[in-house]
């Protein structure tokens, strides 16, 4: 959307002369979906996701997302967690491969029903993706556990990808529930981080979504809001940048560096209409449950 391109392109230009947190210690969390050389919704291709974590390896200190509201980032390296979100089986192809090589580790936030191939929720995929079932192509539960093993942490991400503030608290904990449940049951281990759909507090989540994750289990959740993480924000909304196919390396540099953080000040506070009309998606979402 090209006002949207526009706005953006203006507040982060004035955040990094004015706003950004250079010489300060920081702490980010990056948010990646599939990595793939041809998809459309690729958050990367196969090379640029190499170019990308080659640099983060260089110039951060890369830290598993359980652990990055405690991580102690110095004044020249950035704390940095990757994590990956819905569960594509090329995260297994073709993301564990260059995690390996460069000895990174990230996390793994699962959608349950879509690797249990939930007729669904494939749906619900495909028409949220705009893709067909052989291009969305969900991990099967061998690559999941084949994930753990390769030393991967593996969180939930509902049942369902539903939009939890459109759902009754009642449906919320069962999204909640029957994915931690699954997961555990089919990797014989403790699941106690997940990230939200869609991830924007109180359009996707709200603070009742926020009680009854930490009432399930859920030590650590994850949200998606443009800045870094700061030793206030609740374990349970911890902000998250997407990583898009339209972000080469100095977009991903800025982003760690504080460039875009402006964008966070303003999902937080700028009045609803306003919210609308810029992202006018995230509240098409609203009516999304599958």
């Amino acid at each position: 959307m090209p006002f949207k391109r526009a706005i953006k392109s203006v507040m982060t230009a004035c955040s990094a002369r004015w706003f950004a947190r250079r010489g300060r210690p920081r702490r980010v969390v990056l948010c990646y979906h599939s990595i793939h050389p041809t998809n459309r919704f690729a958050s990367a291709s196969p090379q640029a996701f190499t170019e990308q974590l080659t640099w983060l390896r260089q110039a951060c200190d890369v830290v598993p997302f359980s652990r990055i509201t405690a991580a102690r980032a110095d004044d020249a390296k950035p704390a940095v967690a990757i994590t990956f979100d819905d569960g594509y089986a090329d995260n297994h192809d073709v993301a564990l491969p260059i995690l390996h090589d460069l000895g990174l580790g990230a996390t793994f936030f699962v959608t349950a029903g879509f690797v249990d191939r939930d007729p669904a929720v494939l749906e619900h995929f495909q028409r949220d993706r705009g893709a067909s079932l052989e291009e969305i192509a969900p991990l099967t539960w061998e690559q999941v556990a084949g994930l753990r093993s390769a030393g991967m942490d593996i969180g939930a991400h509902t049942w369902s990808h539903a939009n939890l503030a459109q759902l009754p608290a009642p449906e919320v904990e069962r999204e909640l529930r029957r994915s931690k449940e699954l997961l555990e049951e089919r990797l014989g281990a403790e699941v106690a981080t997940m990230a939200y759909p869609y991830g924007k507090r109180d359009r996707h989540f709200t603070d009742e979504t926020m009680r009854i994750a930490a009432s399930v289990g859920y030590e650590s959740c994850a949200a998606v809001l443009f800045r870094g993480v700061t030793d206030s924000d609740d374990r349970h909304a911890i902000p998250r940048f997407f990583i898009n196919g339209g972000d080469d390396l100095r977009s991903l540099q800025a982003k760690v560096r504080g460039d875009w953080d402006v964008i966070g000040w303003w999902q937080e506070s700028s009045p609803r209409w306003a919210a609308r009309l810029v992202s006018p998606s995230d509240f098409a979402q609203e009516a999304v449950r599958a």
